[in-house]
C-alpha cells in the first residue's frame, strides 16, 4: 500500500485488476479534502397559516389578534373549580367533626355537583382552541390545526345565545353562547370541507341571514364573547351583526 495524491492505493491485485480504496476516475486537484463542521444556517420560516383547501399559506400581519379560548377555560376552572372544591372539602370536614345535618348535606351535594361540573367542562382546555383575526381573514385553531377563511367569503359574524330554559328543558352552560359565522355564498361549504364539523343548518336567527352557518361554542362565565366582539369590530367592523337570541329546533312529537 502506498500513498498517492487523493488517497491510499493498494498494490495488491484481484483477478489481474487493481483494487483501490478510492473511486476510480480522474482526480481533480491535489491534496486531501478539507473537513469542516460548519453547516448552512437555517432560517426559521415565518408563522404561516393554511386557510383551507385550495388556498396558499398566508402570513399573519402584525395587527393579528389571538383570542385564546382554552386559556379562558382554564381560568374558569381555576377560579370556579377551586372555590367549589374548597367549599366541598370544608363542608365534608364539618360533617366529620360536628356531626351531620340535613342542611350541611344539601350544601355538600350542591358544591360537589358544581365542582364536578367544572371538572367536566375542563376537558377541552388543553386542545389549544382559539381564534385568530387578521386583515386577511378569520382563522380557527384547535388541536394544533389552523383553518382560515378570507373575509370576503364571510357575510356576517355574531354571537348567538340561548336562554337558560329552552323548549321546557334546561340548556347546558357550555352550549348557551356561540360565535356564528355566516357564509357569503352557497359554494362556501364545498370550498371549506375542513370546517364541516362546525356547520349547522337551522332556521335563521336574524332577518336576511341564511340558515346555514358555522357555530363555535364559547366557554361560559368568561370574557371571550366581549373579546371576540372587540376583535371583529376592530378588524372587520362591517361583518359584525352583534349579539342575538337563537332558538333550538323544537323536539319532534312522537
Amino acid at each position: 500500500m502506498k500513498w498517492l495524491p487523493g488517497g491510499w492505493d493498494r498494490a495488491d491485485r484481484v483477478d489481474n485488476r487493481e483494487r483501490r480504496t478510492v473511486p476510480a476516475g480522474q482526480i481533480v486537484g491535489r491534496g486531501t479534502a478539507r473537513y469542516t463542521s460548519e453547516r448552512p444556517e437555517m432560517q426559521e420560516p415565518a408563522t404561516r397559516v393554511q386557510p383551507g383547501a385550495g388556498h396558499r399559506p398566508v402570513v399573519l400581519g402584525a395587527e393579528a389578534q389571538d383570542v385564546d379560548v382554552s386559556a379562558s377555560s382554564f381560568r374558569t376552572l381555576l377560579i370556579g373549580g377551586g372555590i367549589s372544591g374548597l367549599f366541598t372539602v370544608l363542608i365534608a370536614a364539618t360533617l366529620v367533626n360536628k356531626g351531620s345535618s340535613v342542611g350541611l348535606w344539601i350544601w355538600q351535594l350542591v358544591f360537589g355537583v358544581i365542582f364536578l361540573w367544572f371538572i367536566n367542562g375542563s376537558r377541552g382546555m388543553f386542545s389549544g382552541r382559539g381564534f385568530l383575526l387578521d386583515r386577511s381573514g378569520f382563522y380557527v385553531r384547535t388541536y394544533g390545526q389552523v383553518f382560515g377563511v378570507p373575509w370576503d367569503e364571510i357575510k356576517a359574524a355574531g354571537i348567538g345565545a340561548l336562554p337558560w330554559i329552552e323548549n321546557r328543558r334546561p340548556v347546558s352552560p357550555e352550549r348557551r353562547k356561540a360565535l356564528e359565522i355566516y357564509p357569503a355564498d352557497p359554494g362556501f361549504a364545498a370550498r371549506h370541507p375542513e370546517l364541516e364539523r362546525w356547520r349547522v343548518t337551522e332556521p335563521a336567527s336574524m332577518p336576511g341571514m341564511p340558515g346555514e352557518r358555522y357555530r363555535f361554542h364559547l366557554p361560559p362565565f368568561s370574557r371571550v364573547p366581549k373579546t371576540l366582539e372587540a376583535a371583529v369590530q376592530d378588524i372587520a367592523p362591517q361583518k359584525w351583526v352583534g349579539h342575538y337570541r337563537r332558538q333550538l329546533p323544537k323536539p319532534q312529537q312522537d
